[in-house]
Formats: structure tokens, C-alpha cells, sequence
């Protein structure tokens, strides 16, 4: 689709023979335009000019930043909207490449030894290689507020496999182990986002084994914590289990096949990514779900819907 820009000759005051071009900037035309644009594309607009991406007073915002602020609003959904945190400092582009990141289906992003792809073009789904040791794998997508739902379909349930939340970082070549062992940690960088701090409490890692349905967690640094929970159950093969990560309130609720099993921990703040940890031969696929405000009561329905 061919785009126009509108462009103005304006004659320059002197002999009347020389001319310059300025581009009339128009946010809310230009917002449109953009919403078809990578985020990193965008940034690459800001950074091409001064009149794009650098204001000259710091209280004004420069077109480009006007014109994301303006694609936020006009096509971010209220949920969308809930998960973009403030940050003193942080502009509206991090949320405009925060937005699109939350758009994406969901993938395995980093695999710790042991873990494997089962097939290389689609990072959704792997499995464990023949060593005994636990795997993990993890997304990058990183969670920093609202509610956000996901759906693991595991197959070799068995006491092989454990789902849950982490802080985003990046695993080293030895990495390897269960993600709340401080082993795992001592090979794995913490990340922090713009504005975002490390003193968050005391849940760094939090698990749900998929044998018994037992809540387990971890500092990274003391023991793991290894709680029973109201609605507590496992799952067997064929199942899907689900989670809310409800970023408002702190808690991690867990899922049945649809239906709500109960809260399995609360005090979870701060920034968190979806990690999984297996061994001997298990297979994990990751699905983004849609958030529905009947999540939060209970009722039995499925309410795992692919984007």
C-alpha cells in the first residue's frame, strides 16, 4: 500500500529562488501510520532526526512520541492498557514496543541443557533430551503489570514437570537445573527494565508441581518453600493446565482444563516471565490466553483462547 506523505515547498525570504521542504507533522495521521510499524523500526524514525524523536524542551513531547501515545490509545484494548506499567521516565515508545511484545503468540526463548526444540522453526514446543537432570526453559516476554494468562499442554506428567513464573534474565551455557535451586541461579543474570528495582520481595521463582500440585518457591538465595494450597490438585496427560498471573493483586492462580482450581500464591510483585522445568522425555507447549474478568470468579468454563 503506497503511502503519502504531505509535503509543503515554502519559499525562503531573499532572492525568492531558493526553497526548502518542510514536512507537515501531524500526529494523529502519523499514529495511524505507525501502527503498522515494528517497534525497532520506530525507535529507528525517532533516532533518524531531531524533529522526529528529540524535543528541545524536555516538557514537550517530540512527534514521534506524541504519535505513539496517540496509536496506544486509539488501539490498545483496557486489558492492554492495564499492562503497561509507569515508570517515571520511561516513554511512550518502551510501551509502544511493550504493546506489540504483548501481541506476540508466546515462545520458549531460552533453553537451559537438556531442553530442545522439537521442531527448530517452532520455539512454542520443546521436550527434554535423555540426560536425567531437570531442564528449564523460559520466555522473554517479561510481565510488569495487569493480568496475563497462559496455557501449558504437557505430555509424560508424571513427576517430571513444573510450570510458573521467574524474573527475565539470561542463562549462561551451564545453566541447568530446577529454576527455584540457587544452583540455576548462580548461571542465570537477573534483568531489570527502566525504573524498575531489584528489592521486590522475597518470590523470585514460583512453581507449580504438576505430580502433587504443590506450590513451590524461592528467593534464589535460602531454601525452597514447598506450600499446599486451598483447590490444590495435579494434573495427569491430557490435560491443560492454565495460570493467571494477576500482577494487581500479587497472585498466581491455577487452572484445570478451564476450570479455576484456586490462588496458589500471593505476594508476587515486580517484573515475571513464564518458565517451565522438566526431565526424562517430557513435552511442553506454551499458549498465550486471553484474560476474561470471569477468570477471577471461578466459573468453569475454558477460557484459553490462542492469539
Amino acid at each position: 500500500m503506497a503511502m503519502i506523505y504531505p509535503n509543503k515547498k515554502q519559499k525562503v525570504e531573499g532572492d525568492g529562488t531558493t526553497y526548502k521542504e518542510e514536512v507537515l507533522f501531524n500526529s494523529d495521521t502519523l499514529s495511524k501510520i505507525i501502527s503498522y510499524l515494528p517497534s525497532v523500526d520506530l525507535l529507528n524514525l525517532a533516532l533518524s532526526c531531531k524533529r522526529f524523536g528529540i524535543s528541545n524542551n524536555d516538557d514537550e513531547l517530540s512527534v514521534i512520541k506524541k504519535s505513539a501515545r496517540v496509536a496506544i490509545q486509539d488501539t490498545a484494548t483496557e486489558e492492554e492498557l492495564a499492562t503497561l506499567p509507569y515508570y517515571n521516565g520511561e516513554s511512550s515508545l518502551a510501551d509502544y514496543h511493550y504493546l506489540q511484545l504483548m501481541r506476540r503468540p508466546l515462545a520458549f526463548d531460552q533453553l537451559a541443557i537438556g531442553a530442545e526444540y522439537v521442531k527448530s522453526e517452532d520455539k512454542s514446543c520443546i521436550r527434554h533430551g535423555n540426560c536425567t537432570a531437570w531442564s528449564a526453559a523460559f520466555s522473554n516476554n517479561i510481565m510488569r503489570a495487569g493480568k496475563h494468562y497462559v496455557s501449558f499442554t504437557p505430555s509424560m506428567i508424571g513427576e517430571n514437570v513444573s510450570f510458573g513464573v521467574m524474573r527475565p534474565g539470561k542463562i549462561n551455557q551451564w545453566a541447568r537445573g530446577h529454576p527455584v535451586a540457587k544452583f540455576f541461579y548462580h548461571n542465570f543474570s537477573q534483568r531489570l527494565g527502566y525504573g524498575e528495582c531489584s528489592n521486590y520481595g522475597n518470590v523470585q521463582c514460583c512453581m507449580y508441581y504438576a505430580f502433587s500440585g504443590d506450590s513451590q518457591s524461592s528467593d534464589w538465595r535460602g531454601s525452597i518453600d514447598s506450600e499446599t494450597w486451598d483447590g490444590m490438585e495435579g494434573i495427569s496427560f491430557g490435560d491443560e493446565l492454565g495460570m493467571l498471573l494477576n500482577l494487581d493483586e500479587g497472585s498466581l492462580s491455577v487452572y484445570k482444563n478451564g476450570r479455576k482450581l484456586g490462588i496458589m500464591k500471593m505476594g508476587l510483585a515486580g517484573p515475571y516471565c513464564w518458565v517451565v522445568s522438566m526431565r526424562s522425555g517430557a513435552q511442553i507447549s506454551i499458549k498465550r490466553g486471553i484474560y476474561h474478568h470471569e477468570m477471577m470468579d471461578g466459573i468453569s468454563e475454558r477460557t484459553s483462547i490462542s492469539i
